[in-house]
């Protein structure tokens, strides 16, 4: 015979599947919201932003013993501002210099530069990373690299440096 209260009961397999839509469905709404509100959001500037020295773009090119230097890094250090700019090489030697926001350039006037070129050779047993310089020395310190720059406020901010120096060889120190 045909029993109303067992039919409009729901079954335990029944819950779980409700349990489960209700879930999702909070899942999506937090979704939603999290991308509105990222979405809905304009940059913020505070007094700090306002301060700083305005940059302009610079990009550049590393060439190394006549071949693009990749993967290393160039620091712009400022002789009028205590601030630096740096932006790592890609394959072809190109960089984009950073100082606040990624790529957005240097500070105006005249620069030191270093550039280095860092591989990684193993992890110590701690799993830390082994860190060496394949850069010849001299060029990891902007007071001995021999290298300056000038950042414009007009006009494109292109840069390129010639190194020259044999690679330093990147073997695991002995332990």
């Amino acid at each position: 015979m045909f029993n109303p209260i067992s039919f409009f009961t729901p079954s335990p397999i029944m819950c779980r599947r409700a349990i489960a839509c209700r879930r999702m469905e909070w899942q999506i709404l937090a979704c939603l919201a999290l991308i509105l509100s990222v979405g809905c959001s304009r940059h913020y500037e505070d007094k700090f932003s306002r301060a700083r020295p305005p940059v302009f773009k610079t990009t550049g090119r590393v060439i190394w013993n006549g071949e693009p230097a990749a993967g290393a890094l160039v620091t712009l250090q400022s002789q009028s501002h205590n601030l630096a700019a740096s932006g790592k090489t890609d394959a072809k030697g190109e960089f984009t210099l950073t100082t606040w926001r990624s790529g957005d350039g240097a500070v105006a006037g005249d620069h030191a530069v270093s550039i280095e070129n860092v591989v990684i050779p193993g992890y110590t047993s701690e799993g830390l990373p082994i860190e060496i310089n394949v850069m010849p020395q001299a060029y990891q310190d902007p007071k001995t690299s021999g290298l300056n720059a000038t950042i414009k406020t007009t006009g494109p901010n292109v840069l390129s440096f010639e190194v020259t120096g044999p690679r330093r060889e990147a073997k695991m120190p002995a332990q």
